[in-house]
């Protein structure tokens, strides 16, 4: 070899050495610079909610010097240049991408997003400022987009590729993102539909109903009080109010034609009693079915219809403070649901009426100060959060493009479409005894599934408990109307089961108490519901178990939906070989 070229092709050795080390060097500290400010992005949020953006805006310049020097480090011509070098290529790829992706998170998502003012958004003088708000969801829109397009670029990059060191980073920016997501989304979707439902364009009509979780059903309890709310460019009054003697109810017929799977599951009561609208775990039913019933009672157009229960009553006031009724009852987080759905019914034995006036007078108290009751914003948001996870708190809207936003989360009151993002399971309670006497059972659930196990098909379990924590001893001294007697002993409760599977799967069988129950599965949503009476006595438990399977195929995370009790119901979920969702 002439000495000519041995020495060009060391020279090229060494000057592709000191590339290779001035490159790996740049993505050492892009990375340092990214792990720097990956974990500063959950201060931000932190002090957003808490009321403080400048501390925000002060974290975000932080951040955002930390992830434009990764990018710019990992965007030059030698860098690009070796993206095609085997082995080191994947991962400068990654890297380069995870740079940009965390820039533009800070810069186009979360950096407008500090310009909230989460105060700006709570009710002043009984009015919303839709203004703001209409400026906000333009903003929340645009992050929401990024966050997209972020997780798209993600998804191009061939994670089996790459070192230890360039797979962490990639793996704290999705976990950066899990925790962004089931916030922003949400938020993106409940701005894009705030500003117009409070009347930023006009009127709006709202019907909000008031579950009495006392006496269960599906999606919470009977209606025992309804309100019709008008929303008029962010000022928001309660115009009317109404309860079940105000309609024809009790009919020969359903006041609508019911969806047939409904009518077969759940018989016509759910179309001819007012009090049992409720029954379907499909909110958007329950909303079809009181609209038409104030249509022929009130004849007035309804936007959308809302619902809430005294135990979503109990966490707004844990945020607004203590209110004080005409009445003169006190209403705090703690004597809320036991004055509405327990001592009211001794204060007023079977008087229907004044029961109602009370419930009725309850609800524009606590609504009126939510108005004009300066609450914590954190206290607030938390607070409604909870009852909306709890599927205490419903919206239902008429307009299709809204309702497609909400389509299957808990605050639309739907189920999944599909097992692609969770897997759910359901079991509702429809109360059958004629009483109040829900006050006092207690439910818990344990679901497991094989999903995760490689036996092709997967079984999916609900075990659901119910227990009558009445005291035999307390059984003569309860009021008649919250436990007649006429169909049942007294202080015994007898309950419709519903139990759902999962898209796509089949009943295999059901027990109480370990004895098989003669049941057969119905479809319903798509899914196979199957419908089973329990009977508990004072201190009694009841186990009901529910077997399902499903074709192979691919699934969500397990979860379970559930009538919302007065009890909070404890759920426990068993998946094995499934990856723990992130928290």
């Amino acid at each position: 070899m002439p000495i000519s070229i041995l020495l060009v092709l060391i020279a090229v050795a060494i000057v592709g050495a000191i590339a290779a080390k001035h490159l790996y060097d740049q993505a050492m500290s892009a990375k340092s610079d990214l792990e720097k400010a990956i974990p500063l992005v959950d201060q931000v949020q932190k002090s957003m909610l808490a009321g403080d953006p400048a501390s925000a805006t002060a974290t975000v310049a932080q951040v955002s010097a930390l992830t434009a020097s990764a990018e710019k480090k990992t965007s030059g011509t030698l860098w690009k240049n070796a993206e095609w070098v085997p082995v080191a290529g994947p991962n400068l790829v990654a890297v380069r991408i995870l740079a940009g992706s965390v820039n533009s998170l800070v810069r186009d998502a979360v950096s407008p997003l500090t310009a909230i003012d989460v105060k700006a958004l709570m009710p002043k003088d009984g009015a919303i400022d839709v203004a703001h708000l209409t400026a906000l969801a333009g903003d929340v829109d645009a992050a929401d987009k990024t966050l997209k397009t972020i997780t798209q670029q993600l998804a191009k990059i061939d994670r089996s590729a790459l070192i230890p060191q360039v797979a962490s980073g990639v793996s704290q920016l999705d976990s950066a993102i899990a925790k962004i997501e089931p916030i922003l989304t949400p938020a993106h979707n409940a701005l894009t539909i705030l500003s117009k439902a409070l009347g930023a364009n006009g009127p709006q009509n709202y019907l909000l109903i008031f579950q009495n979780n006392a006496e269960s059903r599906g999606t919470g309890g009977n209606p025992a009080a309804i309100a019709m709310l008008t929303a008029d460019h962010g000022k928001i009054s309660m115009t009317q109010q109404a309860s079940s003697a105000n309609f024809n109810t009790g009919r020969a017929d359903p006041i609508i034609a019911l969806d047939p799977q409904l009518e077969a599951l759940y018989g016509t009561k759910t179309g001819r009693y007012i009090q049992d609208t409720t029954l379907s775990p499909n909110f958007s039913d329950t909303a079809k079915i009181i609209r038409a019933f104030w249509a022929e009672s009130y004849g007035t157009p309804i936007d959308a219809v809302a619902s809430m229960d005294p135990v979503a009553l109990s966490y707004l006031l844990k945020a607004i403070g203590p209110v004080t009724m005409p009445t003169g009852d006190v209403l705090t987080s703690d004597t809320a649901v036991p004055i509405l759905l327990s001592d009211v019914y001794g204060r007023y034995g079977g008087v229907k009426a004044e029961q109602d006036a009370f419930f009725a007078s309850a609800a524009k108290s606590v609504f009126d100060a939510l108005l004009h009751t300066h609450a914590d914003p954190k206290a607030l948001l938390t607070a409604l959060s909870q009852a909306a996870n709890e599927g205490r708190l419903m919206y239902s809207p008429s307009d299709p493009a809204q309702a497609a936003l909400l389509a299957g989360t808990p605050v639309g009151g739907t189920l999944p479409a599909d097992n692609a993002k969770t897997t759910d399971l359901g079991v509702y309670v429809d109360d059958v005894t004629e009483g109040k006497l829900d006050y006092y059972m207690q439910m818990g659930i344990a679901a497991k599934s094989t999903q995760c196990q490689k036996d092709g098909t997967p079984t999916f379990t609900t075990t659901v408990t119910m227990q009558n924590t009445l005291a035999p001893s307390a059984v003569a001294g309860l009021p008649v109307y919250v436990s007649p007697a006429r169909f049942f002993p007294k202080g015994d409760v007898s309950s419709d089961m519903y139990l759902y599977g999962p898209l796509g799967s089949t009943l295999t069988g059901v027990t109480i108490d370990g004895q098989p129950v003669a049941a057969t599965g119905q479809p319903h949503l798509g899914r196979t519901a199957v419908k089973v009476n329990v009977l508990t006595v004072p201190g009694q438990t009841a186990t009901i178990v529910a077997t399902f399977t499903a074709p192979a195929g691919s699934f969500g995370p397990l979860e379970v939906r559930h009538t919302p009790m007065v009890k909070a119901t404890p759920v426990t979920i068993d998946a094995p070989g499934c990856a723990a969702a992130p928290k």
